[in-house]
């Protein structure tokens, strides 16, 4: 199964956290000890992280590409972004904490709905992938009937969440939590750019046929024995900066040209792509459009993934006439 362990976790739950580690942290997942040594890192540079301007005659909007966790200590902030914290009006996330609490308990009947009506994975699979299927739901310490039951999508998502398994990076210490903090102690509004709850059901009552096909696929050529050839054990020996290399090269400023969540590029990666990139990037060039019809200064913290590729957030405001300006 061509899922690379550390792109699943860090591309979907640090760049995209604030729909995939959200779910992934209500079910019950194992923890494991810290190997020492094994998360240090160090800062040799000044941070810079990228950052737009998108603006008009009376309306500026900051837009910074974030990482939802980030480990304790690590810098992120410079002279340029603190000013444009102390000038912004609002501070706008994919989903405020204020707004993500009660989204799950809110759309739980339409997921209660939605699984009732849907066939186990085991029970899609053939024969000689069920197995396998058990043996790959064993070693991501997810209960099997939950995991079973719900789409395959959102059960990769909860692979990936026990994969960071002693991993520091938290919420605590992430970019939007922090700024939410301070903004708050500002006494400034804080706004969220999409619905969390409906993001999270898109994820539910995606038709996930194909992708149950192409995981039968996987399941059959992966040998089953250890993770090799399933998650990349090359990745999974990374030590210190090597570790950190996605965070180093964020906080640095570099922006790819091309963006991978790191489920490949089949029927998998292409729900993927379509439900957490594709479909939000679009939504959020036509909210930036509208926003600039109020006058005022907005900072915009979203993750950075949303921001690379050919189908980021400025590929979608190109579409529509707006170009924004790289200040970093």
């Amino acid at each position: 199964m061509q899922v690379c362990v550390a792109a699943m976790t860090s591309r979907v739950l640090k760049a995209l956290g604030a729909v995939a580690a959200t779910l992934a942290a209500t079910l019950p997942l194992p923890l494991l000890a810290q190997e020492d040594g094994r998360y240090a890192f160090t800062q040799d540079y000044d941070p810079a992280p990228a950052m737009w301007e998108l603006s008009d005659e009376d309306t500026t909007i900051y837009m910074l590409g974030t990482i939802h966790l980030l480990p304790e200590g690590f810098r992120w902030r410079n002279p340029q972004l603190d000013t444009i914290i102390e000038e912004a009006d609002v501070l706008v996330v994919e989903t405020s904490d204020a707004d993500s609490e009660g989204a799950v308990e809110s759309i739980s009947p339409k997921i209660v709905r939605v699984l009732a009506n849907r066939q186990p994975t085991s029970a899609q699979l053939s024969p000689q992938s069920r197995p396998r299927w058990r043996q790959l739901v064993a070693m991501s310490g997810l209960p099997f009937e939950y995991v079973d039951n719900v789409p395959v999508m959102v059960a990769l998502l909860g692979f990936g969440q026990a994969g960071l398994a002693g991993d520091p990076s938290s919420y605590d210490h992430g970019v939007e939590t922090v700024l939410q903090r301070e903004f708050t102690e500002r006494g400034k509004p804080i706004e969220s750019i999409e619905d969390f709850g409906r993001v999270m059901y898109s994820l539910f009552r995606t038709d996930d046929e194909a992708v149950v096909s192409e995981l039968d696929v996987q399941l059959r050529q992966w040998g089953g024995k250890t993770l090799d050839g399933l998650y990349s054990a090359e990745t999974q020996a990374l030590v210190g900066n090597d570790y950190w290399a996605m965070e180093h090269a964020w906080a640095r400023g570099e922006v790819a040209e091309e963006f991978d969540l790191g489920f490949g590029g089949g029927k998998i990666g292409d729900a993927f792509n379509e439900v957490l990139l594709d479909r939000r990037n679009a939504q959020w060039a036509a909210w930036l459009e509208n926003r600039l019809e109020q006058p005022g200064t907005v900072l915009l913290a979203v993750g950075a993934g949303h921001f690379e590729g050919p189908e980021s957030v400025l590929a979608y405001l190109e579409g529509r006439g707006l170009r924004a300006r790289r200040i970093n």
